[in-house]
């Protein structure tokens, strides 16, 4: 969870107080020409041909502890194998200070986050082999009454839609996606129907990630099983594949049914904020309520045993988990890509090409742990990699394709093309601001999870893409396709009528689209700084004109003016309230997301109103102050510029959500 931009609100602010005072859709794609078949199992790796376990385990090693160092990470536990069984099976660290207790990778229990996501897929993919679900059948179908999406005016989503985040919904996070106290975990059931967020794009069209999509395809699968979702796993995937220490269920209580007993206890390993160049433990993460989209608790081990699976592809230890037919769906052509050459969602998992190769791959974080998951069955290699703390993100992200791109050539890139003469030159229909697709749209949450890439280029011909606080640098590899100069990662940009209207991230997850001057919370923060240097003029003119208004108590321009200091107070009462609720939100960093919204927030977005309301009054009232002949027109250029930069912030307000009703 990113708080740069409240930040930057906070830093205004204190600027302030030392002064003194509808996007296009991208073209339908061209169908993906069939895949190659792919054989049942993994080719056979002879002894001989493996990896040396201690060259690996130096390698590994000296990888985690660097970045450990780098970085500050209290616990990582790491798994690499091949189609045998596991090359690597390591415990980094520490897994809780009190009492002391190191990480082990068969027994440490890491959250893994979206990775989660990853059985869900599975057993919707063993379902739909099975005959019991349809890909292209209406989610209705499969749900309660309660639980039907109603008829919104957009086209019905289909199961497809939830395994490619595709449905079209909003994101939404703050105050329900995680649980402080286990009280607050709501069923599955209750939740989806309780915090059903908006759809705000046809179905299909795009492919932004959606927690709430897998959360209702969980919810799907005990439908039709007639099970609950954590049974269902444990029968079809967990027991048949000896993942004894691996479970979506969570220390919720004995009266709860989703409780995880006595066999777990102990084995989690605690989340970790870095602090004050220490380790502050944290509680445990509560995410019963959304349990399919990411509540999954594993160790090392258990995940090798998972990645051995996908590199044998659907088998394990001789025993067929997911058949051969079934699983060829995941390495065919992916069921839904944002551009032609963005990465491909198969059935859940992510098709991101290294070099040669494909993997199936999947990410997953929680407040304090980050996690990643690579299988690449073409090459018999995987990797899973998770950390405790919330400072472990760059670590999850990169080892597994630095050992990929280590040992296997085939997964290395091609050499980088250098940028063209005139790079810089072409470059500039790219150039811009733009806005992800991920984020909420119609409450006040989306100013929490709006998140902006500011794209550049360099003057030798590099693009430049600057977002979450980090600039990275991008070539060009052909039309409107660019590579990462560090990692393997694609920009796709896309178009509508010829012009560029935005790029498909890395993942293929996302979309942001091109912003416009007032899509980036900053302009809001900017406009709200600005009306409160407009506010402290507006008074300090009243202040020196006090004895002169009052000669004309009942003039039409004086009326005005009276009402516009009283506009200025009530800017002035909003911009503190919402500064202090904001900074409220900064300090509790990661905690915001517990506690949102607090009582503060709900007071000042709802005392927003009020100088709302008097801007539009003071517009109403211009004409009344130019008709008068009691002002000068230097004064009423600057009530006019007071009233223009009242109005303006205003409508940034609105169009942030920044409304009580809106919260």
């Amino acid at each position: 969870m990113k708080l740069s931009r409240l930040k930057s609100f906070a830093g205004a602010l204190l600027l302030v107080a030392a002064i003194g005072a509808p996007h296009a859709q991208p073209a339908p794609l061209s169908p993906a020409p069939p895949a190659a078949a792919m054989p049942a199992v993994a080719p056979a790796v002879a002894a001989s041909q493996r990896l040396n376990t201690q060259e690996l385990a130096a390698y590994v090693d000296g990888v985690v502890e660097s970045y450990q160092r780098r970085f500050g990470i209290a616990g990582v536990t790491v798994a690499v194998v091949d189609a045998q069984g596991p090359l690597l099976l390591r415990g980094y660290g520490v897994a809780s200070q009190d009492p002391p207790r190191p990480v082990s990778a068969d027994r440490t229990l890491f959250r893994i986050g979206s990775v989660s996501k990853t059985f869900t897929y599975l057993e919707t993919l063993k379902l739909i082999d099975a005959g019991k679900l349809k890909l292209d059948a209406p989610v209705n179908d499969y749900l309660p009454a309660d639980l039907k999406l109603p008829d919104d005016g957009c086209k019905p989503v289909l199961l497809r839609h939830l395994l490619t985040h595709t449905a079209g919904y909003e994101d939404s996070a703050f105050g329900h996606l995680f649980a402080k106290d286990p009280k607050q975990a709501l069923s599955l059931h209750d939740y989806l129907r309780k915090h059903r967020p908006a759809r705000v794009r046809e179905a299909g069209t795009r492919a932004v990630y959606s927690n709430y999509s897998v959360a209702l395809l969980g919810e799907v699968l005990s439908q039709v099983s007639g099970v609950p979702f954590e049974t269902l796993i444990e029968r079809d995937l967990f027991a048949p594949m000896g993942m004894s220490r691996t479970t979506f269920r969570e220390p919720l209580g004995a009266g709860d049914p989703r409780d995880s007993g006595a066999a777990f206890k102990g084995l989690w390993s605690t989340g970790h904020q870095r602090s004050a160049g220490g380790f502050e433990p944290k509680g445990f993460e509560y995410i019963a309520q959304v349990g399919p989209a990411g509540a999954v608790s594993s160790n090392a081990a258990d995940m090798s045993r998972y990645l051995r699976m996908l590199l044998n592809r659907g088998e394990l230890d001789g025993r067929r988990i997911v058949s051969a037919e079934a699983f060829a769906k995941l390495e065919g052509a992916p069921l839904f890509r944002n551009a032609p050459d963005a990465t491909g969602l198969a059935y859940g998992f992510f098709r991101r090409q290294y070099g040669q190769v494909h993997g199936l791959e999947h990410g997953g974080a929680t407040l304090y742990f980050h996690s990643n998951l690579l299988a690449v069955p073409e090459l018999g290699f995987g990797v899973f990699v998770s950390t405790n703390t919330d400072t472990g993100a760059r670590l999850a992200a990169e080892l597994p394709a630095l050992l990929l791109q280590h040992y296997f050539e085939r997964a290395r890139p091609a050499a980088l093309p250098k940028p063209a003469k005139d790079a810089a030159t072409a470059l500039a229909p790219y150039l811009g601001k733009y806005l992800s697709e991920r984020r909420n749209h119609r409450q006040f949450e989306k100013l929490l999870t709006a998140s902006n890439g500011d794209v550049g280029a360099t003057k030798d011909g590099y693009l430049t893409l600057n977002a979450g606080g980090e600039t990275s640098r991008w070539v060009q590899e052909k039309a409107d396709v660019f590579r990462a100069v560090e990692g393997p990662g694609r920009l796709v940009f896309l178009r509508d009528k010829g012009a560029i209207v935005g790029f498909v991230s890395p993942y293929g997850h996302d979309v942001l689209a091109r912003a416009g001057v007032f899509d980036t919370a900053n302009a809001l923060y900017g406009l709200l700084a600005l009306s409160v240097l407009a506010s402290l003029g507006v008074l300090t003119g009243a202040w020196l004109r006090r004895r002169a208004s009052s000669k004309h108590p009942s003039s039409p321009a004086h009326r005005g003016a009276r009402w516009l200091t009283i506009t200025a107070i009530a800017w002035l009462l909003f911009v503190i309230a919402f500064g202090v609720s904001v900074a409220q939100i900064v300090s509790a960093g990661n905690e915001a997301i517990y506690s949102y919204p607090t009582g503060l927030l709900r007071l000042a977005v709802w005392l927003g109103l009020l100088p709302l309301l008097l801007s539009l009054l003071d517009a109403a009232l211009l004409w009344p102050v130019w008709r008068s002949k009691d002002f000068g027109v230097w004064r009423k250029l600057r009530h006019t510029l007071a009233v223009a930069i009242f109005l303006l912030t205003a409508y940034a307000m609105w169009r942030w959500n920044v409304i009580g009703w809106k919260l």
